[in-house]
């Protein structure tokens, strides 16, 4: 979407930092595992695409110490020009539509940007421009394949009223499946040692636990929106919320993707 039209997720709601954080405390292990596994280092110059709350491009920023540099973008940039780092920079981008460096960085990564793209092979093909040859591409994104096992009060009711919730984000090009798409994309791309690596977990209604946290801000976010668009009732909604933070509420998350590949060094672009 342009960043002149509203994201649903955007930074003025007033809970949307804690929303991030529990996106942070839930996605950031694996993130972290998938990163190490590339070897970066000292010296290496990254850009962190869609940085939200800046906690990846903060222990990016530590990773390759001040021989190196980590650019970090969003369409909003209030969490990331919080972050104290002398070898930071922040910028304000748009990767559908904003230029950016071709062949400079060691490191393209991206966490969950590309499943809100109407058009996220095209930003693909964006990011994969800024690798340079010898480089790593990074991208993580969901993949809804595993709503198939819920334990709740009514589970087609769930399945329902997920389903329209859905249909909610997808109406603002959101892409509930496209996780399992990344490792044939960038194997097409042309890019080497492709790996894919998928990750869900238990969804209880345990407060606490950050995943709980997540559904229950996102939804929260997203519920004036589900039914002025008549896909639920207000009682419906509520009904949801009561029955997903039930004690007897058990299903799997989504998947959570990631793909990694580098490029060959004889790549151009």
């Amino acid at each position: 979407m342009n960043r002149r039209m509203a994201y649903i997720f955007d930074h003025q709601w007033k809970q949307e930092r804690e929303r991030l954080a529990s996106m942070e405390a839930l996605l950031d292990p694996f993130t972290i595992e998938c990163l190490q596994a590339l070897g970066i280092s000292q010296g290496w110059c990254c850009l962190e695409i869609g940085g939200g709350g800046g906690s990846i491009g903060e222990w990016l920023c530590r990773r390759v110490g001040t021989a190196g540099k980590v650019i970090a973008t969003d369409l909003e940039t209030k969490f990331l020009a919080a972050i104290e780092a002398p070898n930071l920079e922040v910028r304000r981008h748009d990767i559908r539509q904003d230029p950016v460096e071709e062949a400079r960085y060691d490191l393209v990564h991206a966490r969950k940007v590309l499943e809100h793209l109407s058009e996220p092979h095209a930003a693909l093909e964006r990011m994969s421009a800024a690798v340079k040859p010898g480089g790593w591409l990074l991208v993580e994104d969901v993949d809804f394949a595993t709503f198939l096992k819920v334990e709740t009060r009514d589970p087609e009711f769930f399945t329902r009223a997920f389903g329209q919730i859905v249909q909610t984000m997808q109406q603002a090009g959101f892409q509930p499946y496209l996780g399992r798409e990344l490792g044939p994309w960038l194997r097409g791309l042309g890019y080497e040692q492709v790996r894919v690596e998928g990750r869900t977990n238990e969804w209880t209604a345990h407060g606490a636990d950050p995943l709980a946290v997540l559904y229950r801000l996102t939804f929260t976010k997203l519920r004036e929106r589900v039914v002025e668009q008549g896909r639920l009732s207000a009682a419906d909604v509520e009904q949801f919320m009561t029955d997903v933070q039930s004690p007897d509420f058990h299903a799997l998350s989504a998947i959570g993707f990631a793909a990694w590949g580098r490029k060959p060094a004889a790549a151009k672009n």
